[in-house]
């Protein structure tokens, strides 16, 4: 059975994550690879707000997290 548009939409959400976590091979990513995964795959959304995890060098953006500010990205695209 063929994924949907709003399926795959989807499915490319949560293996960007996992693409970024697995650098690390670990379940989160870094402050840093978030802003990389950001900048390198949501150019056009504009700022993406990364608020302060603590420390930088300890902070993880686990998957919810992850999915939270995808979720607050997408509320700021709307058709025209």
């Amino acid at each position: 059975m063929e994924l949907t548009d709003v399926e795959r939409a989807i499915e490319t959400v949560i293996n960007q994550f996992h693409c970024y976590a697995v650098k690390g091979q670990k379940e989160y990513l870094t402050p840093n690879e978030m802003q990389e995964l950001v900048v390198q795959k949501l150019p056009h959304l504009g700022k993406v707000r990364i608020e302060c995890m603590g420390d930088p060098d300890e902070a993880k953006l686990e998957f919810g997290e992850y999915w939270d500010m995808m979720g607050d990205a997408a509320k700021g695209c709307r058709r025209k």
